[in-house]
């Protein structure tokens, strides 16, 4: 719960004010001329329909009045009055439906426009706030946040501004028509409704906002369960991520009965004000018909007036509520557009142009937090050259290859491709020349061929199959029976760990940059697979430089330099047999790798 209380906090979540501004930029988009039009005409029927609306209760009161006087009525005229109240009614949907249709693009757009920015703007961020984020609580977030700009646009146009107008526009009638004592207790009731719903409601955001935090904690706990679901069977853990998970929902569980509750309170002290006005309305028009001051016609229009005004106002109460959580859901998606990512480029960065895919490690030191990570690292790997960094575990050999692709800046020294220093470089033009293989392997859940294509997606079906060739797992994929079009799974789940590795490596391939990176890439692979594959690598490292994360050290025996790490320092450089020569640390790793070996 800590971690989603703190996703959850106040500076996560925009003002009301600057959630509006940030929506209407998505509203109205910039130099967008089809969305003022619509929103134009939406408004003209808005006022078409409030008009009708508040014309039709009069309408209806002359036919009562027609109908009342048994001794001479007019057929034809209440035909006629009749006919119009029927087109009146007929009129008044027409216009609200028109104005929904015409709307319709505007507030779809708008959800589109802020849920594709707060998506792009995730794939935008550093690595570190992913890190520091959970991904349920994330989609969650954004998901929520989409949905409240819909509820927020559709129900803020077509159902309180038209109850505004409809207000104003009958507290006026009734002063003119009945006096002022029907309009004052009218706009009286309204106005004490509105203020008790607005305090009431704000007394309930505190729990909503524990019920919100309550889901996303659960919604978490769920996704981070599933995503691990193999774990989870190799520990045995189903009871226990069960009861993660329930003790997640019994919170969310008590907060909802909170909520609900208080909701009660609400929509009780919502009915009472609004049978209050209307008992006093209806009885003064009571009195006023036994005075002779109305008639019947006149008591029904009155109260039709009132039944119609005070409906929607009934609603409203829901609408005020929903608006205001659609506010927060809005303010926390846009907080999450408003993060700065810790990574960016600098202003007019150029181009990273790649010829020789040279690469040098100046003086670079890295820390993470108060951890020192490495340390005053520099080295160089010369065109086509194929180098491997080695050392125990934690020595910083993967923080090499997230420095070397931008997901982190050094703390402090410089790193230069071809001359260039990569900080001074567009972000996209980098990591455009750089083809990797992870360590840690995951895949899209779509096809085989979908997943080797992703570092080249206008790839020929011919290129897929050659890079699978020299990923070796071109006969695997032809013995399946959909082939390339064959799913993997959620993270590539319907794969061994060697297959989703070659996939990996066939999707590096493809992309066929000036530079490589391999990050315990063999690492999952039987002995006679890394060494098919080992084959097609070096014809690649011929004219392509590559960088190797090793832990297997008989896999990079032929680099042309090895890099040993220790607690993030260089402490020895040299061919395989220089450094076994040296019988420092790589040698004492090459003995005891070779000793399991037998």
């Amino acid at each position: 719960m800590k971690n989603a209380e703190a996703f959850s906090s106040n500076d996560k979540i925009l003002t009301p004010l600057r959630t509006l501004n940030e929506l209407l930029r998505f509203v109205i988009p910039k130099g967008n001329k089809e969305m003022p039009i619509r929103i134009t005409l939406a408004l003209m029927f808005l006022i078409l329909a409030t008009l009708v609306s508040v014309y039709t209760p009069f309408l209806y009161g002359k036919a009562v009045d027609l109908v009342s006087d048994k001794n001479s009525i007019n057929l034809s005229l209440l035909w006629f009055v009749i006919g119009s109240y029927a087109l009146a009614r007929l009129g008044q949907v027409f216009f609200d439906e028109a104005k929904e249709f015409v709307f319709a693009r505007v507030a779809q757009r708008a959800v589109r426009g802020a849920a594709l920015k707060a998506f792009k703007h995730m794939h935008n961020l550093s690595l570190t706030f992913h890190l520091n984020r959970q991904t349920g609580g994330l989609t969650r977030a954004i998901d929520r946040g989409a949905k409240g700009i819909e509820f927020l646009l559709r129900f803020t146009v077509f159902e309180i501004v038209p109850v505004l107008v409809e207000l104003i526009t009958v507290g006026i009638v009734l002063w003119v028509t009945f006096g002022f004592r029907y309009s004052a207790i009218t706009i009286l009731t309204v106005i004490i409704y509105i203020v008790f719903t607005i305090k009431v409601t704000e007394w309930r955001i505190a729990i909503r906002k524990k019920m919100n935090i309550a889901d996303e904690n659960a919604s978490t706990k769920a996704v981070d369960s599933l995503l691990n679901y193999e774990t989870v069977k190799y520990f045995n853990a189903e009871i226990m991520e069960a009861d993660r998970f329930n003790k997640a929902m019994k919170t969310y569980e008590d907060s909802a009965v909170k909520a609900r509750a208080s909701l009660s309170i609400v929509n009780i002290g919502q009915g009472g004000i609004i049978a209050l006005g209307l008992f006093l309305v209806m009885g003064i028009a009571g009195e006023d018909i036994a005075k002779g001051n109305m008639s019947v016609g006149d008591f029904v229009v009155v109260n039709t007036f009132l039944l119609q005004l005070y409906l929607p106002l009934n609603f409203l109460g829901f609408v005020y509520r929903e608006i205001r959580q659609s506010l927060l859901d809005m303010g926390r998606m846009f907080a999450l557009v408003d993060e700065k990512p810790d990574i960016i480029d600098q202003e007019n960065a150029n181009e990273l142009i790649v010829k020789k895919g040279k690469i040098e490690f100046v003086n670079v030191n890295f820390s993470f937090g108060r951890r020192i990570i490495l340390k005053n690292l520099t080295f160089t790997i010369n065109s086509g050259e194929k180098v491997a960094i080695v050392g125990p575990t934690g020595a910083g050999k993967s923080t090499v290859s997230k420095l070397l692709f931008r997901f982190y800046d050094p703390s402090s020294g410089k790193i230069y491709i071809d001359g260039q220093c990569i900080s001074e470089v567009t972000q996209n033009s980098l990591r455009s020349n750089i083809g990797v293989v992870p360590q840690d392997t995951v895949l899209f859940n779509d096809t085989i061929k979908y997943n080797i294509a992703y570092s080249k997606p206008n790839s020929s079906m011919k290129e897929i199959v050659n890079a699978a060739k020299l990923s070796s797992i071109d006969k695997f994929i032809s013995n399946l029976e959909a082939g390339y079009e064959t799913l993997v799974g959620e993270r590539g789940l319907k794969l061994s760990g060697g297959e989703k590795q070659r996939v990996a490596i066939a999707r590096a391939l493809l992309k066929n940059p000036q530079i490589f990176v391999f990050d315990e890439a063999t690492s999952a692979l039987d002995t006679k697979t890394e060494k098919s594959i080992e084959k097609s690598l070096k014809k690649l490292s011929i004219k392509n430089t590559t960088l190797i994360i090793a832990h297997r050290l008989s896999t990079i025996i032929d680099a042309d330099k090895i890099i040993v790490l220790d607690n993030g320092t260089i402490i020895e450089i040299g061919s395989h047999q220089d450094l076994i020569n040296k019988n420092g640390l790589y040698a004492e790793m090459w003995i005891r790798q070779q000793e399991n070996i037998d």
